[in-house]
């Protein structure tokens, strides 16, 4: 795979943005022009070029609108808002950064002014959670001339561990709409505005999560815009295919897709640790201070590292390396929770993942899904960039739709004409 940046993680963020281009969410030029401002290594320059090409891309779109352009517009409002979500992400190892937050909202407030102008609708919706918070969510609509008959099948799709609304678009919306499903999306506990502004983490029990979010589905919206109950799907890339996985063993959910998803959290963190330090951190022969010390020496140089356990902390709620590895620890579907799956699955993993490996995550994942039998379960591993092969199938979104609701539509019964 040609290298736009000399390290991986550099690399993969910029591949993540340029890969939405055939959904609006990038342009090539802008793209390659923002990465040559862009120095490898540093969040700095990267969220300064990031951030400039977003006011571009804004001021675009108010030059597009103010003369009745309305796909200018709305393409350059997508385009800033992915850009203001990029501008800020490598800077999460400081997450007091007012510019999070700044940059959150304008992606926001960007995203929406350019919905307003496309096909299709949108309704923003809030779920009741708890404590008086509310999650933000988003319940897109099909254009009539999209919808297949009866009623409307609908996704509802999580976020993953860095992942925000807006760009769960190119993932699920983006290919949803043209195919005639809904989609409602959501920012949970630990997932952007939800984290940003009210401050909730991410909490490994998704299930109570998504719970709140098809109670308000089925008992709110569903009856209002037509969603069919009975064609209900989850999905979640990456960690967001963990976060499905809990939330399938729901009765009400009939179908659900968990893309590139983890096993264990923490075994995964463990496989790139010498075993001499995670083991004798476990056994209590290394101390918290002594592991704490050496992440953060490690940490000073490597920026990836740094930026991991910064976003780790930030997103679980803890202050230490150590408290994010017990923490871990809690995210694992090894307990016999798959168990309890007993709607369609379809599992992918990415044999090109430079996080973890289909053979440690997505088959035991598959394997477990024990009360499943042949027929009511798939197993995609994509390979290569073009494939699928890398995490989240970034760089193969249309790929990714194609199987995707290709098995949806096996699964639901929906039977489309030749063309």
């Amino acid at each position: 795979m040609h290298q736009i940046f000399p390290s991986t993680f550099f690399n993969f963020e910029f591949l993540r943005l340029l890969g939405t281009a055939p959904y609006l969410g990038a342009e090539t030029g802008e793209c390659l022009a923002t990465a040559a401002r862009i120095k490898d290594g540093d969040p700095e320059s990267w969220y300064h070029a990031w951030y400039e090409q977003a006011q571009k891309a804004l001021a675009l779109a108010d030059e597009a609108k103010a003369v009745g352009d309305g796909p200018g517009a709305a393409w350059g409002y997508i385009r800033a808002s992915n850009y203001f979500r990029a501008s800020e992400f490598l800077l999460h190892c400081t997450p007091e950064d007012p510019r999070i937050l700044s940059s959150a909202v304008a992606s926001a407030d960007a995203f929406d002014k350019g919905w307003i102008l496309l096909d299709g609708s949108v309704r923003k919706v809030d779920i009741p959670y708890e404590g008086g918070n509310t999650l933000p969510g988003r319940l897109y609509l099909p254009a009539p001339h999209h919808q297949v008959s009866g009623k409307i099948p609908v996704v509802v799709q999580t976020g993953g561990f860095d992942s925000t609304q807006e760009e769960l678009y190119y993932y699920g919306a983006a290919g949803a709409l043209p195919r005639g499903y809904a989609v409602f999306s959501f920012d949970g506990p630990g997932q952007g505005l939800s984290l940003r502004k009210d401050k909730l983490y991410l909490r490994p029990d998704w299930e109570y999560v998504t719970s709140k979010v098809l109670d308000h589905v089925i008992g709110e919206l569903a009856l209002v815009h037509n969603l069919d109950v009975d064609r209900l799907a989850v999905f979640g890339a990456s960690l967001g295919g963990y976060l499905s996985l809990r939330a399938a063993a729901d009765p009400r959910v009939k179908a659900v897709v968990s893309c590139d998803g983890p096993l264990d959290l923490f075994d995964i963190t463990r496989s790139r640790m010498p075993p001499w330090f995670i083991n004798g951190w476990l056994s209590g022969w290394l101390s918290d201070g002594f592991f704490n010390w050496v992440i953060d020496r490690l940490a000073s140089v490597n920026f990836q590292l740094a930026w991991e356990f910064g976003h780790s902390k930030w997103v679980y709620g803890v202050k230490t390396p150590a408290d994010v590895m017990r923490t871990m620890q809690k995210f694992s579907l090894k307990d016999g929770y798959l168990s309890k799956i007993k709607c369609p699955t379809l599992i992918t993993g990415a044999a090109d993942s430079f996080y973890f490996t289909p053979q440690q995550n997505a088959h035991p994942i598959f394997d477990s899904l024990s009360a499943l039998g042949p027929a009511e379960k798939h197993l995609w591993i994509g390979k290569g960039v073009e494939g699928g092969g890398l995490q989240a199938k970034i760089g193969a979104l249309a790929l990714m739709h194609h199987k995707m609701f290709a098995w949806l539509d096996e699964t639901f019964g929906i039977r489309r004409d030749e063309l």
